[in-house]
């Protein structure tokens, strides 16, 4: 049996694994200080864990403490997940691959090898992240976006009258209150950036793309937007286990 980690900027997808069918699965917050605390108290390493898939863009300190809290189970693989210029047919468009996120490239594998079509893919984290692809498989490229909670924050840190708590009530109608403005125009901010590449990439192409929406606040912004969007949970692992099983 294989454990399937997405480690975030903030959270820890998991899911384990056998036969390519995902037994169980979770999300957990986890502390930057003390993530191996964080991992002990939200997963189970039992001996038939015999592997674990890593997808990380928390760092090489994050990374450093897995290694450690997994070497005291035993003798668990460890194996991660890189970026390449191509992967069954989808072609990166970064020069530099180690600047994108290997969960986007991941999620863009997931994507391609299910739909084989042109894909929007966004993904709502901490960041919100967009990524396009054409029907031949090229990656476009894409946009980051601060996420819900990091815009919210932003003006609540920043400006003086604005004391209130951080709210995540999905709406973009007129608001009488402070709080509600806030909370309403970081959705529409959100919303009408999403909106608006779709559309343009739509005209672009000539056709509609598949418009694809994961991460831990998809089902937030999912039903505000105008044009119709999958929500795939879990994108990321399924895209993980998929360039495991390419590589081996």
């Amino acid at each position: 049996m294989k454990l399937l980690l997405d480690i975030g900027n903030s959270s820890v997808n998991w899911a384990s694994e056998k036969e390519s069918n995902f037994l169980s699965q979770g999300s957990f917050i986890y502390d930057k200080k003390n993530i191996e605390d964080s991992l002990e108290n939200n997963l189970l390493l039992t001996e038939k864990t015999s592997k674990i898939l890593l997808s990380n863009v928390a760092g090489k300190d994050i990374y450093n403490s897995l290694n450690c809290w997994i070497k005291k189970h035993g003798n668990i693989e460890l194996w991660e997940s890189s970026i390449d210029k191509k992967f069954g047919g989808l072609k990166i468009s970064y020069k530099e691959t180690e600047q994108m996120g290997v969960d986007r490239w991941l999620s863009m594998i997931a994507s391609w090898n299910k739909h084989r079509s042109p894909l929007c893919l966004v993904s709502c984290g901490t960041a919100l992240t967009i990524d396009l692809v054409n029907s031949e498989g090229n990656h476009l490229g894409g946009y980051i976006l601060p996420g819900h909670d990091l815009m919210h924050k932003a003006l609540v840190d920043n400006v003086e009258k604005i004391n209130i708590k951080i709210t995540n009530t999905p709406s973009i109608e007129y608001a009488s209150n402070t709080e509600s403005a806030v909370n309403n125009g970081v959705f529409l901010a959100l919303v009408s950036a999403i909106d608006r590449i779709v559309k343009e990439f739509s005209s672009e192409l000539g056709v509609m793309p598949k418009c694809i929406i994961s991460g831990g606040n998809a089902k937030l912004i999912k039903p505000l937007l105008e044009f119709q969007f999958k929500h795939e949970p879990n994108l990321v692992l399924h895209g993980l286990l998929i360039a495991h099983n390419t590589s081996i």
